[in-house]
């Protein structure tokens, strides 16, 4: 098997399991839990090198992941096996992927650390990153019913390629994001194997009013993103019917065990909307910028 660095456009069954346990003995010896989209890994885009593996002695003793939503940033996240911590591992594997990034014509990279890491912010901050904004991860503990049955006449639809300009819409108005930026999100996550988008409708005239997303994994966990409601219907409990609905859809139709989402430590009123539906905060995610010249 070769050794050092491996660039990898899409990782077998086998690798996903070494990945899976790299992340488990980090997580253990750290005390926290490192932030990798397994939905994302499984289902690579084919011919694109997005992973990066470091093999020393046939063992995988690092691994760094790109994840790209747009054509101009990407978020990065990775880890090393405590035992090779200190070698410069981890340095080589960024400046692998930032290799990448040029040739791609990507300027912004953005790192993910969980706030446990005092390691990694040392590293981020000696590359140049600067800290950007922070999210908690919550996780959900318990479901809580919506008590307003009035409410009953919303509802929630999986989109299709019909909606794209309903979802540029919506995304434009939830997350202040320009109309190019929005298009190519929406492209990207408007359908697939394990990452949907749906509607919220209002009404016997399905007037919409919010979207949202989720990847899931059948039978292990979901993940909530990207959730907004149209500011004419905030403020009425209906954020609140759109996630009871969505934690249903994921537990009963994929089996999702566990159910997560991520909100900015900022959004006090997200943060309370989450904590009423049944969601608790267990860690926080920071995040660091280093543009490239």
């Amino acid at each position: 098997m070769k050794q050092g660095i491996i660039a990898r456009a899409g990782l077998s069954p086998s690798e996903l399991e070494e990945v899976r346990a790299l992340w488990e003995a980090c997580n253990e010896h750290d005390g926290i839990e490192i932030k990798l989209n397994w939905s994302t890994l499984s289902s690579r885009p084919a011919g694109v090198t997005n992973d990066f593996v470091y093999v020393e002695n046939n063992e995988m003793i690092g691994f760094l992941a790109i994840y790209s939503f747009l054509s101009t940033e990407v978020e990065i996240s990775g880890m090393v096996h405590p035992k090779a911590r200190r070698r410069g591992v981890f340095k080589q594997l960024v400046q692998a992927a930032m290799e990448e990034c040029r040739r791609r014509g990507v300027t912004k990279l953005i790192f993910i650390n969980e706030r446990g890491s005092l390691s990694g912010k040392g590293f981020l901050t000696a590359l140049g990153a600067n800290f950007s904004f922070s999210e908690y991860v919550m996780v959900l503990d318990k479901q809580v019913t919506p008590p307003d049955a009035a409410q009953a006449s919303l509802c929630i639809r999986k989109a299709d390629a019909a909606d794209t300009e309903l979802l540029v819409r919506l995304n434009m108005s939830g997350f202040d994001m320009p109309e190019s930026d929005t298009r190519e999100y929406v492209k990207q996550t408007i359908d697939g194997e394990k990452e949907r988008t749906w509607i919220a409708e209002l009404g016997d005239n399905h007037e919409p009013i919010g979207k949202l997303g989720a990847m899931v994994e059948p039978g292990t966990s979901g993940f909530i993103y990207g959730f907004c409601v149209l500011p004419e219907f905030r403020g009425k409990g209906y954020g609140r019917q759109i996630l009871s609905q969505t934690i249903s859809e994921l537990k009963q139709h994929d089996r999702a065990e566990s159910i997560k989402l991520e909100v900015s430590v900022e959004n006090e009123k997200a943060l309370g909307l989450y904590e009423s539906c049944g969601f608790a905060m267990r860690n926080a995610q920071d995040y660091y910028v280093l543009m490239l010249g």
